[in-house]
């Protein structure tokens, strides 16, 4: 059972469409390439995103470009959870 404030990977970056409307393609395109690394969580994704650029550029359909708006949306989801 998922906790509380476990937030799924996919509705958040669809929720992040609103803030980034410029980016929504690229949103949509990354929010399914970690989903099919099995990265289902923000919580995941902030955890390997903290490890480290390496950690997500080893990851299939991810790539430089990728990086900083990866960056982008765990800082909110942080945030938010603050």
């Amino acid at each position: 059972m998922e906790k509380e404030d476990t937030k799924m990977l996919k509705d958040y970056f669809i929720a992040c469409e609103d803030c980034f409307p410029e980016r929504r393609s690229q949103l949509r395109r990354l929010s399914l390439a970690l989903r099919q690394e099995r990265i289902n969580t923000m919580e995941q994704l902030c955890h390997v995103q903290q490890t480290g650029p390496d950690a997500l550029l080893a990851l299939r359909s991810i790539g430089t470009k990728s990086l900083g708006l990866i960056e982008q949306v765990c800082t909110r989801y942080e945030a938010e959870r603050t």
